[in-house]
């Protein structure tokens, strides 16, 4: 009997990841974007490998040397160096782990910590409840890019508190979200049938129906995910994240901010890279939306 339960377990799941993946497909924006975050994302894992020269080392007999196609560039340095010599295709190379490292932590954070203030506020109600609440409206009354300004500007300009002050601003999103969720859920038979049963508040939140939770909350991490890369890079711009000579895209528009009317491309290639790696996720959160969410594959 449990070989036939645990059959029909995986033929549902193997039908749930198919139909998610029929939708997903449909959409070629989306498609597009994750062929693009594919590549990126092994161009950062092998980024020592791929990355011709050091991200940090300068030549100082090729100070600001074009990229290949504008006169005066070389094979030897395809995207041109910067206002020190350093090699502009090998900071955009290993940048690109910075960007995936800051999205990763970022969401994991507010994952973790998202999703059990919400499941305890959706659970307890009454005091706690308006206390976690409250908090989260408090955190939400100022703009997100200021408080995480004052937030790296009282716990002192690194990468990590960045990280951190990004966080905190995105948290009260997923706590609501996963409140929202949670209670839509909490009126359901299955609840009413486990808390019958005897079932604990522990197993109720996170066995029954947290995964019911998940699909607006992937998509929702998705979307973070390119925000906080897009926000990382602002506080690096204004020189409250990753400090030089930490290859970041953020701190290398912050670098090359006095030469954009001398040598325009020493912003203009970390910009791009900021605004396709930000534009491919967003595109594939809105595939993702389309796989996961019912109401939008009964509109089409």
């Amino acid at each position: 009997m449990s070989d036939i339960v645990n059959e029909k377990q995986h033929s549902a799941l193997f039908d749930a990841i198919s139909g998610f993946w029929t939708e997903f497909k449909q959409n070629r924006g989306a498609l597009y974007g994750l062929i693009f975050i594919s590549i990126l994302a092994i161009v950062a894992i092998f980024a020592p490998i791929l990355a011709p020269y050091s991200p940090t080392e300068q030549y100082r007999d090729f100070l600001k040397l074009p990229p290949i196609w504008i006169e005066g560039g070389s094979w030897d340095y395809i995207f041109g160096t910067d206002a020190l010599g350093r090699d502009q295709l090998s900071r955009m190379i290993h940048g690109s782990r910075y960007s995936f490292y800051i999205g990763f932590i970022v969401i994991f954070f507010c994952l973790t910590i998202g999703i059990v203030l919400g499941l305890v506020a959706a659970f307890t109600k009454g005091f706690i409840d308006n206390i976690i609440m409250r908090a989260m409206d408090i955190i939400l009354a100022f703009p997100a890019l200021l408080m995480a300004l004052a937030l790296v500007a009282i716990l002192g300009p690194s990468l990590e508190n960045a990280m951190i002050a990004i966080a905190v601003t995105y948290i009260p999103h997923f706590v609501r979200l996963t409140r929202a969720q949670a209670l839509s859920e909490l009126g359901k038979d299955y609840v009413s049938s486990s808390k019958t049963m005897g079932a604990s508040k522990a197993r109720l939140m996170f066995i029954n129906v947290l995964p019911n939770c998940m699909a607006p909350l992937i998509v929702q991490a998705t979307m973070s995910f390119s925000s906080a890369i897009l926000d990382a890079a602002a506080l690096g711009f204004l020189g409250m994240g990753a400090q030089p000579p930490t290859p970041e895209w953020g701190t290398m528009l912050a670098d090359s901010r006095q030469y954009i009317l001398s040598d325009p491309w020493l912003m203009t290639i970390p910009g791009l890279f900021i605004l396709l790696t930000v534009l491919s996720i967003n595109l594939i959160g809105d595939g993702m939306r389309d796989g996961l969410d019912p109401k939008m594959k009964s509109n089409k």
